[in-house]
């Protein structure tokens, strides 16, 4: 099967309000045939793209955090991301035995920047003595402060 490089202008269009009931064939590279409504391929591609831009916004998340880590080297052994069905969380873990309520008033902070600037639904951080990781971090949490060459910052 040949690929085609079509032209925005010349390709066909698929208005949502014009072609929601009219039905289309989609043929897949597995020749496998779908028929959809225009109002579900457009549905189709705004998921995709908002999954897209969801991803785009979770990296820059992740990246933020990290630079907040690092700017609090002195305070954090190490922090890790986990996505829950309904969230997602950043575990930080002092490098104190107890509670720090000097790291705690800024990770109120960085909670209040993630929900508001972050673009990846609800979100939380945690502060969580090492001790204690095994018992509030699931094993498909990821390493993102410090940077882990060897295991690919899987906690697992």
């Amino acid at each position: 099967m040949s690929s085609q490089t079509v032209s925005p202008s010349s390709a066909s269009v698929i208005h949502e309000l014009q072609h929601a009931a009219k039905q289309y064939r989609v043929i897949t590279t597995d020749e496998e045939i779908l028929q959809q409504s225009g109002e579900q391929i457009v549905r189709a591609c705004k998921l995709q793209m908002n999954a897209s831009r969801w991803h785009q916004n979770f990296n820059l998340m992740v990246e933020h955090v990290r630079e907040w880590c690092k700017e609090r080297a002195n305070q954090i052994a190490f922090a890790l991301v986990e996505l829950r069905s309904d969230k997602t969380v950043f575990f930080v873990i002092p490098r104190s035995e107890q509670y720090d309520f000097d790291l705690g008033l800024e990770q109120a902070r960085l909670d209040i920047y993630l929900s508001t600037r972050g673009g990846i639904g609800y979100t939380e951080t945690r502060q969580v003595p090492g001790w204690e990781v095994d018992r509030f971090v699931g094993q498909q949490a990821f390493l993102i402060y410090p940077m882990s060459d060897s295991d690919g910052g899987n906690k697992g």
